[in-house]
C-alpha cells in the first residue's frame, strides 16, 4: 500500500492491530526522511515497539543478519523495530533477501527500510511489489526551487509562525532550496519571534546566507540559462576559496555530456534514449532540455573547445590568458547561458 510521507505517523497511530510488516521510506531529502522516521518510531512506541535494531548496507553485508534478526526472538520478549539503511541500491542479493523476508515476515517486528528515491524501474520491481503486499511504501519528495516557497510557508505555519509580506521571498532567495538550512532557520525564528510574528527585519538580522552554493548548483544555473544566479554562485565559490580547477572540471564534464547529446539529437536519435545512456535522471531533465533547446550542437562543441582551453589554463599546461581565471570562468558561464559579455582587455 502507498502512504503519503507526511501522513505516515498518523496512519500508524490509527492502524490498531493492522500494522504493516514492512515500511519502505524512500526519498532524497534527508531531513524529511528523518523526520518521518521519528514520527514512525513515536507512533510504534504507542503500539508497544520498545526495542530497536539498526543495520546499514555496506560492502560484503551478510544478509543473514537481516533474515536472522526477523527469525530471532527479542531478548526482552518485546515488539521490535528493525531499521535498515540503504545508502544507494540494494543490489541483486538485497532484493532477493527482502523479497524472501516479505514472504515470511516476523510476527512481532516491523522492518523499516530507508533508501534514496526509487526510480521508475525500481517501482515496478518484484521486491517493491513484495513490500507493498505486506507493508507500506512511503515516498519522500524533492523540494524543487519552484516548490521551495510553498514548502517554506507550510513549514512556518506548522510552527505557528505568522510572516510579514516579503519574508517568504527573502528566505527563498537566501536559502535557495536548502531544506536543512531552512528547517534550522525556522527553528531559530521560533525562539526569536515575539508572539510568533516573523518580520523582514527579524529575518534580515537572523538569516545567514546558507544557500546551497556548490559547483553542481553553478552548472545547473548555466544549463537553465540563469546567468544572474550563475554569476552569484560563481562569486560565492570564489570568495570561499574554492579551487578554480574544481569548478572548471565540473563545467567541462557537463559540457562534454551536453555536446554528445546535442549531436545525437541532431542526427535524429531519440532524446529520451540519449538521456538514459548519459545518466540524465528525471529531476535534471528540465535543465538539460532547456540547455539543448537554447544552444545548437555546433555551439556546444564550441563551448567544449572553450572549456578545454580553460581547463589547460587553470592547470598551467599551455595557455596564459589576459584576465584572471575566475573572469574566464564567468565568460564560459555566459556562453552556456547564451549571454554576450563585453570583452575587456587589460593594457
Amino acid at each position: 500500500m502507498r502512504v503519503v510521507l507526511e501522513e505516515l505517523a498518523s496512519r500508524l497511530k490509527a492502524s490498531g492491530a493492522q500494522l504493516p510488516k514492512v515500511i519502505l521510506l524512500n526519498g532524497n531529502e534527508p531531513l524529511l526522511i528523518e523526520e518521518a522516521l521519528d514520527g514512525v518510531r513515536n507512533a510504534l512506541r504507542e503500539h508497544g515497539f520498545t526495542e530497536r535494531l539498526k543495520y546499514q548496507l555496506e560492502a560484503g553485508f551478510d544478509w543473514n543478519k537481516l533474515t536472522g534478526a526477523g527469525q530471532a526472538m527479542s531478548l526482552f520478549a518485546e515488539r521490535r523495530i528493525i531499521e535498515f539503511r540503504v545508502p544507494k541500491a540494494l543490489g541483486a542479493p538485497g532484493t532477493k533477501a527482502i523479497t524472501e523476508y516479505c514472504q515470511n515476515p516476523a510476527e512481532d517486528d516491523i522492518l523499516i527500510i530507508l533508501m534514496p528515491a526509487l526510480d521508475k524501474r525500481q517501482r515496478s520491481a518484484k521486491w517493491v511489489s513484495a513490500i507493498e503486499s505486506v507493508g507500506w511504501l512511503a515516498d519522500g519528495y524533492d523540494v524543487s526551487q519552484q516548490q521551495f516557497p510553498a514548502w517554506l510557508k507550510k513549514r512556518l505555519q506548522s510552527r505557528s509562525l505568522r510572516v510579514e509580506n516579503g519574508v517568504i521571498e527573502l528566505m527563498s532567495e537566501q536559502l535557495e532550496g536548502n531544506v536543512m538550512a531552512a528547517a534550522q532557520e525556522i527553528d531559530k525564528l521560533q525562539v526569536l519571534a515575539k508572539d510568533g510574528a516573523v518580520t523582514l527585519t527579524l529575518v534580515n538580522e537572523s538569516l545567514a546566507d546558507q544557500a546551497r552554493f556548490d559547483v553542481y548548483a553553478l552548472t545547473d544555473g548555466c544549463l537553465l540559462g540563469d546567468f544572474t544566479r550563475a554569476l552569484r554562485i560563481k562569486s560565492r565559490l570564489q570568495s570561499e576559496g574554492i579551487e578554480p580547477v574544481i569548478v572548471v572540471w565540473a563545467l567541462v564534464r557537463e559540457i562534454r555530456v551536453l555536446a554528445a547529446i546535442a549531436a545525437g539529437v541532431e542526427q535524429g536519435q531519440n532524446r529520451g534514449m540519449l538521456f538514459k545512456q548519459n545518466r540524465i535522471w528525471n529531476k535534471r531533465e528540465p535543465a538539460v532540455n532547456a540547455a539543448l533547446n537554447r544552444l545548437s550542437s555546433a555551439a556546444w562543441y564550441d563551448a567544449l573547445e572553450h572549456a578545454a582551453h580553460l581547463d589547460q589554463t587553470v592547470k598551467g599546461q599551455r595557455y596564459s590568458e589576459v584576465g584572471n581565471v575566475w573572469y574566464q570562468i564567468e565568460q564560459l558561464c555566459a556562453k552556456l547561458c547564451g549571454v554576450e559579455l563585453a570583452s575587456t582587455v587589460s593594457a
